[in-house]
């Protein structure tokens, strides 16, 4: 290693991923420890735990490390499966002073981050369990985690304020009511140019709960309009989300130019509130436009249903500068009904009909086809 040219070392060092490998390279030689340093410390993880936070606090002490931090991740868990009640573990009996501890270090953590002067994405994923110091993982009350997870979220929005943060992520986010998050609306002309938000489904918080309709707004928790959001994602990757009160109708963002929704509810009336007319409201800037299992609601089987030809019609007369529709071909858009025992689930009788997919291919191939005039334009 000593005698190869420092190009080729250098590359050596571009195609290594593993930071235990980068470690082990950093510490070979002065050289190999000048190449590795900036992506060893590229993207800094933060565990569930008082030491990882402080460890974190001990990167932003040292200038020449906080310096080539462009990304944190909290509590990244490879393959792990989300529930606040996990099927034969019962919540352990929690130590509320190491709670407390727990939650000061990840306070100091999160609202230090504008400390990383390079710092461009964070990515937030909450679960209910958290390590103790003496290396043991506690499974939390649901209570507890929520709690945790809001005054994380409140750290980082005090952060936020004063970072150079462009892209937020937050995964299994259990929406509370609008009253928790008032921290939010603080952050005026929120610097944040990508905002993903994977959310809890109604079946996950039932489970818990014993609630079928229990979920806070999408709301709580979008930035307040500004001109700098230019891609939004608001998925429930476990199932159907829906909430009986959405409140969307201040959100506007002129700049917003992609929305991805994945098992998104649409309400059976359109109103300013709703999933609907937020999407119609950007059709100024929006270009992208991507639907997972999406569905259209019904409060009974007595109560005519929203037809998804009804909604791909409204989106083709409205949306005259969308360059690309994306509906996924193995999950197409349904119909659901709010079950008393089972909470939302597909309607009995209701099917995705030949008039909803001739109407999304009418719609699909007017976009396809406004976006190949546009490029002979060129």
């Amino acid at each position: 290693m000593r005698e190869l040219p420092i190009e080729l070392v250098g590359v050596v060092v571009e195609n290594v991923s593993s930071t235990s490998d980068l470690l082990s390279l950093r510490s070979v030689n002065s050289t190999c420890h000048h190449l590795a340093t900036p992506h060893v410390f590229r993207e800094i993880h933060i565990r569930n735990s008082v030491q990882s936070a402080q460890n974190c606090q001990s990167i932003l002490a040292s200038p020449s490390l906080a310096t080539h931090v462009r990304g944190v991740v909290y509590d990244h868990r490879d393959h792990a499966l989300f529930s606040l009640s996990p099927t034969g573990v019962q919540a352990d009996s929690c130590d509320e002073l190491e709670i407390a501890m727990l939650e000061e270090a990840l306070i100091e953590a999160f609202t230090s981050l504008p400390g990383f002067k390079n710092l461009e994405s964070v990515v937030l994923n909450f679960w209910p369990s958290f390590r103790s110091q003496c290396g043991t993982e506690i499974h939390e009350n649901p209570y507890w985690f929520t709690d945790r997870q809001t005054t994380v979220l409140h750290a980082l929005h005090l952060a936020i304020k004063s970072s150079r943060i462009r892209s937020l992520t937050m995964n299994n986010v259990v929406l509370r009511s609008p009253a928790c998050y008032e921290f939010v609306s603080s952050v005026a002309n929120s610097p944040l140019h990508h905002l993903s938000m994977s959310v809890v489904a109604n079946s996950v918080l039932s489970d818990w709960s014993g609630s079928k309709i229990l979920n806070g707004s999408l709301g709580s928790l979008l930035p307040p309009p500004n001109s700098n959001l230019k891609s939004l994602v608001l998925r429930s990757p476990q199932g159907l989300y829906h909430s009986l009160n959405t409140q969307l109708r201040s959100f506007y963002y002129p700049a917003l130019e992609t929305l991805v929704l994945e098992n998104i509810v649409f309400d059976p009336i359109p109103s300013a509130d709703g999933i609907e007319d937020f999407i119609i409201r950007h059709k100024a800037s929006l270009r992208r436009l991507e639907l997972r299992s999406c569905s259209s609601y019904a409060s009974s089987v007595d109560i005519p249903i929203r037809k998804w030809s009804t909604i791909w019609k409204r989106l083709e007369e409205e949306l005259a500068s969308l360059a690309e529709i994306v509906v996924s071909d193995d999950t197409h858009q349904g119909y659901a009904l709010l079950d008393d025992i089972r909470g939302y689930i597909s309607h009995p009788s209701l099917l995705v009909t030949q008039e909803d997919e001739e109407t999304y291919l009418q719609f699909s191939d007017r976009v396809n086809l406004r976006t190949i005039l546009a490029k002979n334009d060129l």
